[in-house]
């Protein structure tokens, strides 16, 4: 019986976990074959067991029969729920219109008021309930699937705000971001406060399916997306006053006392007791990536531990303080009304009540209470999903300990994880659910392998996070790219200190808040700055162990690399066998041979990388550790994301280990936003950078690492720096060609194709072309494209953006021509590589990269 747990158990988890890997979601056809076998093997298992006694041979045709129906359950689970994901989807005539939407908000609402002040931006997630009138129920399609409705699944998507129209009853509208309800400074009729978790109210927001630009690094949106169920994103742009219903929580009063206390690290703080991380500066981010201890400080599995351990520590000896004088007033009570001999009687006869009541009674009361208590503290940390899913680890573990169910270890965790995956199943795509569940896993597997316990408890923590240092490091390499060095002495120093601090402060949080006015109420206040104060010398600590050169370094690995190494590590930390070394020289030869990487690269290939930069343009040229850059992305709120977490981490991941030349077409934010990020990275520090008015002129042209680099337009002398005059730039050798033109337009066209064949050259000609000003319908002509006459086009051009690129009339111009069309929206990143004589266009969500949660979108008006 327990191995057929065990096994069924693991099949589960396994065929769950695969839809990671998935290109595509199972076919009906196929789930329909696979329901099918679950029928055969279920029936098989059920004939058997009624048989009693099984055969040798039929106990493994059993167990097969048991490892084939875990497996395809959780291949049918998954798959099931990401084809009920798709068929939920917002219609297209409400996709980029101003719609009237009614919501509630589900998480990201403001915890304080207080913290507004300078805020400009916020994110919720909310639950839909009607679009323009309509329910979101009526977006399920085939209809079929609103059988599988339940309160559980609700049309949740991602609004942002900054500057928004507050609509009161008519009134004339006011622009404003959100304040406190009383603010002065703002007209009474827009006063309004933030959105908190749990109100209900009324929006005109644009909406549109939930996406994300696809990148071979750098953090996948439309992936976290998908992990958290979300169907759509978009922004409010008018507020609905009189039709919002605030729900200020107990959690939102605490966040404003404690914003009250003034703390000197109030967002740490904020952070730490009640899960709120939003006023973490981007410094403070560097800090937790680069001492590794950012799950420190964002509540999860580890912080619940910590407040159930201490509930045990204190309510332990408080029941049983609780049961001895229920005892001893029951049988005071029984003394008095019986006679001696009755009640010796009496005491005989229920003599095991008694001690069952002092043992049994008195473990399932503490077990209870430990319940409710870590209930109410994952509803004061806002119900985060790493909280939720530690809960009902917990509640688990506590039910088979009241219910004194023995199970062995393994199957006590195969089980959790197995509830884990059948209540979060899209959790599988998140880092989170790897880094926890992982970490539980490799602290009881060393638990019993390297008999820790047996261990002082000083020496048993610092091998344990010795052990948790080295096995979760081929995990955050996977999701994070980034390995820190300093990670062990961090968390040895900080663990401690956060769970000394953590209990102690969050009761005096508690205290102070709610005994105010008494003398409890201050000292708690005093417990609270005290532990601020201390609490600086552990962030003073951290940001010295940050600010070393070699504290933290960048490595990319495959993701089966690192799988085979992590298996590997378990392996080394088994007892030995006959075979054992030999199982981990092949597990690690996968790391050894992605680590050839690190040699000089293969001069003889060059390649063109088009990032998938939204509305905008960054491309790289790279040949061995060598590269080019043009055009960096767009910025938005002072932060060039595409620069910093995609084109960077793309280069480091190529081993290029210097820029010699960056080439910005023109000035626009779309093409240059990214200039000053470019400027400062140590890799670019002896780059020369070029832009229409500076270095790009017509007739210039020099070599670099074998390939000619021409600049075509503009003229010499020029000194505007807009579309017409953008820098276009050429890249040449025996292998292939590509021309990146920038956004000019047909004018420019026109003179370029001029001025070609006024000097007699054909330098227009490329294999590969950028489509100018992204595919506007005021470029591309048909004489341009005859001149340049080139195999593939790639437009850099945004999902759904609002100026329709790439244009309906240039797309069937080019088709005319018989160029192969990719476009970055729909394709992501674009990958072109030269070899002697051919070139090879590898898209990632065509091939590089092909999963079912990364599906492009092709543009609605094409």
């Amino acid at each position: 019986m327990v191995n057929s747990i065990t096994i069924w158990l693991s099949c589960f988890c396994a065929g769950a976990i695969s839809a990671v890997f998935w290109r595509e979601l199972p076919s009906t056809q196929s789930m329909a074959v696979m329901l099918a076998s679950l029928v055969v093997t279920s029936s098989i298992i059920l004939f058997y067991q009624n048989h009693g006694s099984i055969a040798g041979q039929a106990v493994m045709e059993v167990l097969l029969c048991l490892a084939i129906n875990g497996l395809f359950v959780g291949v049918l689970w998954v798959a099931s729920l990401g084809h009920f994901y798709y068929a939920w989807q917002l219609p297209q005539h409400k996709i980029q219109q101003d719609v009237t939407i009614v919501g509630r908000v589900i998480s990201g609402g403001c915890v304080s008021d207080d913290l507004l002040n300078g805020q400009d931006y916020h994110q919720y997630t909310v639950a839909i309930q009607s679009v323009d009138g309509q329910s979101t129920r009526e977006f399920l399609n085939p209809p079929f699937f609103k059988a599988l409705l339940f309160a559980g699944l609700k049309f949740k998507v991602r609004l942002s705000h900054s500057h928004y129209r507050a609509e009161n009853h008519g009134v004339t509208s006011h622009s404003f971001t959100f304040r406190r309800s009383d603010d002065e400074s703002l007209p009474k009729k827009a006063k309004a406060s933030c959105l908190h978790d749990g109100d209900v109210f009324t929006a005109v927001a644009k909406l549109k399916p939930a996406y994300g630009v696809a990148n071979p690094v750098g953090f996948s949106r439309q992936q976290y997306l998908v992990s958290q169920f979300i169907y759509a994103t978009g922004y409010i742009k008018a507020l609905h006053i009189e039709r919002t219903f605030h729900k200020h929580s107990h959690r939102n009063e605490l966040a404003d006392w404690l914003s009250f206390l003034s703390l000197t690290h109030h967002s740490w703080w904020s952070a730490l007791l009640l899960g709120n991380k939003t006023h973490f500066t981007q410094n403070d981010w560097i800090l937790l990536q680069r001492t590794g201890t950012g799950h420190l400080f964002s509540i999860s599995g580890m912080h619940l531990s910590i407040v159930a351990g201490v509930c045990l520590l204190v309510f332990v000896p408080f029941i049983f303080i609780l049961v001895q004088i229920f005892e001893l007033l029951r049988t005071l009570r029984r003394f008095a009304s019986l006679q001696v001999v009755g009640f010796y009687a009496y005491k005989t006869q229920h003599k095991g009540c008694l001690f069952g009541l002092k043992n049994t009674g008195l473990r399932v009361w503490v077990l209870v209470c430990v319940i409710a208590v870590c209930y109410l503290y994952a509803l004061l940390s806002g119900m985060a999903l790493p909280v939720v899913r530690a809960l009902l680890l917990l509640t688990l573990g506590c039910l088979l300990t009241i219910f004194k169910v023995a199970w062995r270890s393994v199957n006590i965790g195969l089980a959790m994880l197995a509830l884990c995956l059948l209540l979060f199943p899209f959790s599988v795509l998140n880092a989170s659910f790897y880094l926890s569940i992982g970490a539980v896993i490799c602290i009881w597997f060393f638990i019993n392998t390297l008999s820790i316990q047996r261990e002082p408890w000083y020496f048993a923590i610092i091998k344990l996070q010795l052990a948790l240092t080295v096995i979760m490091m081929p995990l955050t390499t996977i999701w994070f790219g980034n390995v820190s060095v300093v990670s062990l002495v961090a968390n040895l120093l900080a663990l401690p200190v956060i769970t000394l601090l953590l209990p102690i402060c969050l009761i005096s949080l508690l205290i102070s808040y709610y005994f105010s006015t008494f003398f409890v109420g201050n000292f708690a206040v005093e417990v609270l700055k005290w532990s601020d104060y201390l609490f600086g010398y552990l962030l003073s600590l951290l940001a010295f162990l940050s600010d070393l050169d070699l504290s933290a370094f960048t490595l990319f690995i495959d993701t089966s690399s690192a799988l085979c190494f992590l298996g590997a590590i378990i392996l080394f930390c088994l007892p030995y066998w006959r075979f054992k070394r030999l199982c981990i020289v092949l597990l690690s030869l996968p790391l050894g041979t992605s680590l050839i990487q690190w040699l000089p690269p293969n001069d003889e290939i060059w390649a063109l990388h088009v990032l998938d930069a939204g509305q905008a343009s960054a491309i790289t040229v790279t040949k061995g550790d060598r590269a080019i850059i043009i055009d960096s992305g767009a910025q938005f709120r002072g932060i060039a994301m595409t620069a910093t977490q995609h084109l960077f981490p793309l280069l480091e991941n190529l081993k290029v280990k210097h820029v010699d030349h960056v080439i910005h077409t023109h000035s626009d934010n779309d093409h240059a936003g990214g200039l000053s990020t470019v400027m400062a990275h140590p890799i670019a520090g002896n780059a020369t950078f070029y832009s229409p008015t500076f270095g790009c002129e017509r007739d210039t042209m020099f070599d670099w690492q074998g390939l000619t680099i021409s600049f075509l337009w503009p003229l010499k002398g020029n000194d505007q720096d807009n579309n017409a005059m953008s820098c276009v730039v050429r890249i040449a050798a025996q292998s292939g060609s590509v021309l990146i033109p920038g956004d000019i337009e047909k004018e420019s066209e026109y003179a370029l194709i001029t001025k070609e064949l006024a000097g007699g050259t054909s330098a227009l000609n490329a294999d590969i072309l950028i489509a100018p000003h992204h595919g506007s319908k005021t470029s591309s002509t048909d004489i341009f494209i005859k001149h340049v006459a080139p195999k593939a086009v790639i437009y850099t051009q945004g999902y759904e953006n609002r100026w329709k690129f790439p244009a309906l009339n240039v797309v069937e111009r080019y088709k005319q021509h018989n160029v192969q069309q990719y476009l970055t929206s729909s394709e992501g990143y674009t990958l072109v590589t030269f070899r002697k004589g051919s070139f090879e266009v590898n898209t990632l969500r065509g091939d590089l990269k092909k999963r079912w949660y990364l599906k492009g979108k092709p543009p609605r008006h094409l």
